[in-house]
């Protein structure tokens, strides 16, 4: 779910760990943008022409389930967007975006693409069905049972093949990442989504930043911020201890 809709579900996350500049950050900025960019870069989504490009695009249309970022929608980010492309005579693609522009107060807002091609599974086991009777018979005319590994290899085969002339959906999962704060809003509360999101997360920021996220659910949710500060800094564990026992003593039985 988008932060454009008409309702808007909601899941925490605290963002543990700083963020590894290599040198001081701007007045205002806890996080230079150069290095988000940098992060970012060979995480962005292809552009959606390139998910039926036989070509450049072919190995793309093998996989069932592709995510990558996309510029942020609806505000002034996309529109410098949109004059920047226009700028450079409609050669610029849909990947050319910068993390500046996804600046919005005190953060900056993160939007991942998930591109899925789905084939029924009835249909991918009538066609390798099909294909292994044949297979298995051969010119002669007498059956012949496959080994183990090649009937595995043409039943990927049938997959991939049927995967690649699936039109791809896409979906789309807004976020606000309040870095100075330690804070990141996910706009879904989809497990699915939300698995998605934290592993591109991980595979984005996590190296290059060295950050990790946590969730936070229930009765985390009104814990102090003093104990997600000593998680960062180690002392989490301890102090969760101390917090959970005064929320036992004072919850009526």
């Amino acid at each position: 779910m988008t932060i454009y809709s008409g309702q808007v579900n909601l899941t925490r996350y605290k963002v543990l760990g700083e963020a590894k500049t290599g040198k001081a950050p701007p007045a205002g900025r806890p996080v230079p943008f150069a290095t988000l960019d940098d992060a970012i870069t060979g995480w962005k989504a292809a552009p959606l022409e390139a998910l039926m490009d036989e070509g450049k695009g072919r190995d793309m249309r093998f996989m069932e389930v592709m995510t990558g970022w996309v510029a942020p929608d609806g505000l002034l980010a996309s529109r410098e967007w949109q004059a920047a492309k226009d700028d450079a005579g409609g050669e610029a693609t849909d990947s050319d975006w910068s993390m500046a522009m996804a600046a919005v107060n005190d953060g900056v807002l993160l939007r991942m693409r998930i591109d899925r091609r789905k084939v029924p599974a009835a249909l991918i086991k009538a066609v390798y069905k099909q294909k292994l009777k044949r297979e298995e018979t051969g010119k002669s005319g007498r059956s012949k049972r496959l080994p183990r590994a090649e009937r595995d290899a043409l039943k990927q085969h049938v997959r991939e093949s049927l995967t690649s002339r699936a039109l791809p959906s896409c979906a789309f999962v807004d976020a606000f990442w309040r870095e100075a704060a330690g804070e990141l809003w996910v706009f879904t509360t989809s497990e699915t989504a939300l698995k998605a999101f934290e592993e591109l997360f991980a595979r984005t920021f996590g190296g290059k930043l060295e950050v990790t996220l946590a969730r936070i659910q229930p009765p985390m949710t009104a814990a102090p911020a003093d104990l997600w500060t000593g998680t960062a800094t180690g002392k989490g564990d301890s102090l969760a201890e101390q917090w959970l026992s005064s929320l036992a003593e004072t919850t009526p039985m």
